[in-house]
């Protein structure tokens, strides 16, 4: 439980930064020369090289792993919400601006649910790159299944419980993996309805 809900705690914080800074990157060319350079470095940056700068910070707790997932998972959400955003076609755009709707209404009335499949799939992604630093942030002292998966590596008497952890991360991903899809269908689905 502690896992899921640090993965949760995690993900909704990496959704909330992909999609201001998503949006953003998505409108704006200036944007978006700025800062997807920084984007490209940290999505190919291993995931251990988040923890130190965090380690100094932070300490050993449960916060430095939450902190450096969201670090590891956010870049690649930001992406793929940009990119949905501008695939928005402009006469849409354009369209809904014809009409008097302000800079906000655009972005919450148009194209964020325009955009709907890539934030399912920077939601779904989000969520698989916060469930993959677990082990990683058992290394600084996160605890639950990421700790019990390190000790099984350096302790050869709880190899047992350390394979039971690696198993249960992975079932917990393809849970979590499995419903955020379902969500995805279902508001897709309503989505048609209304249209």
């Amino acid at each position: 439980m502690v896992t899921l809900a640090s993965t949760l705690v995690a993900t909704v914080v990496v959704m909330v930064l992909g999609v201001v800074f998503g949006v953003w990157i998505g409108r704006s060319d200036r944007a978006d020369r700025l800062i997807r350079p920084t984007l490209d470095a940290a999505q190919v940056m291993p995931s251990f090289v988040y923890l130190v700068p965090f380690l100094g910070l932070f300490g050993a707790t449960r916060l430095t792993a939450i902190v450096a997932a969201i670090v590891f998972a956010a870049p690649v959400a930001i992406k793929l919400i940009a990119d949905g955003v501008r695939a928005v076609p402009a006469t849409v755009v354009e369209a809904a601006v014809a009409s008097g709707s302000s800079a906000w209404q655009v972005v919450w009335k148009v194209q964020l649910p325009l955009a709907r499949r890539s934030l399912a799939l920077a939601a779904n992604q989000g969520l698989i790159f916060v469930l993959s630093m677990v082990v990683v942030g058992g290394l600084v002292g996160a605890g639950a299944l990421g700790y019990l998966v390190v000790a099984g590596f350096s302790q050869s008497d709880l190899f047992g419980k350390g394979l039971a952890a690696g198993v249960a991360i992975v079932l917990l991903g393809i849970l979590l993996d499995r419903v955020t899809q379902a969500a995805a269908r279902r508001a897709e689905a309503t989505q048609r309805g209304v249209n």
